[in-house]
């Protein structure tokens, strides 16, 4: 098994994410000092990141050793406490994830949905697109005043489709429904200097019937040329389903 520090050194890897299994059985200092010797081991400065989120997504808080509670999802943050807790938790989060050397965080989820029987619903702010739109702003701008590396995610737009985790899912929205509605969070955290946009797996067969959105060429010129972002895109995670069904897994 090639070890993260032979990746390091053979690749010259820019980042790493870290899942649980990263995160499982460390302390805080041991999970900073990996991540030192991380740093000090490449010739560049790499990026750590991680998906905190809140709510059913938390990679480190899960755990009693980094956080005594899980961070609260978007939705419980408001409904407790409005835009005041959401900007006190997004900087205790970045406080966090900074103090243990991880710099950027995988957040915030810009995908609009409100109905619960949505896959995504629980990971969203659970609004409509203009109210969306106004947390991922306050979100972005408090990530970029705390110096935390920002993704909004998952563009362009998860809307009702299935779990890409679980297999290949096709949007079939028209492209007009995207820019009067999905666009919006999205073009908010672009105009609020969101770091980088990490893009579903999702078919969207508006934009491209034969590929899936984060392998599609179509679809990131319409982030450069539509919404006019000049950051860093990103795909979801290569290991789903979606597109290990659609392209084949290669192990090397």
């Amino acid at each position: 098994i090639i070890t993260a520090f032979e990746d390091i050194k053979q690749y010259h890897a820019g980042g790493f994410i870290l899942f649980d299994e990263n995160i499982k059985g460390q302390t805080k200092e041991s999970l900073s000092n990996t991540i030192k010797e991380y740093q000090k081991t490449s010739l560049i400065d790499m990026i750590i990141a991680i998906d905190e989120e809140g709510g059913i997504v938390n990679r480190l808080s899960w755990y009693p050793e980094f956080r005594a509670v899980p961070f609260y999802s978007p939705q419980d943050l408001y409904n407790e406490g409005g835009y005041p807790l959401i900007v006190s938790d997004t900087e205790e989060k970045a406080t966090l994830l900074k103090s243990l050397g991880i710099n950027m965080n995988l957040a915030p989820v810009a995908d609009i949905s409100t109905d619960p029987n949505n896959y995504i619903y629980p990971r969203t702010f659970g609004k409509n697109a203009e109210e969306t739109a106004t947390y991922i702003k306050t979100v972005v701008e408090t990530m970029k005043k705390n110096n935390i590396g920002s993704a909004l995610k998952h563009f362009p737009g998860y809307g009702s489709n299935l779990d890409t985790h679980s297999g290949v899912s096709i949007d079939n929205r028209s492209y007009e429904s995207f820019i009067s509605i999905d666009f919006i969070p999205f073009k908010a955290g672009i105009d609020a200097g969101a770091d980088s946009i990490l893009v579903s797996h999702n078919i969207i067969s508006s934009i491209d019937e034969t590929l899936p959105a984060s392998l599609s060429k179509d679809v990131h010129n319409i982030i450069r040329n539509e919404l006019g972002f000049n950051g860093v895109i990103m795909t979801d995670d290569l290991q789903m389903s979606a597109i290990k069904e659609y392209i084949g897994e290669v192990n090397s």
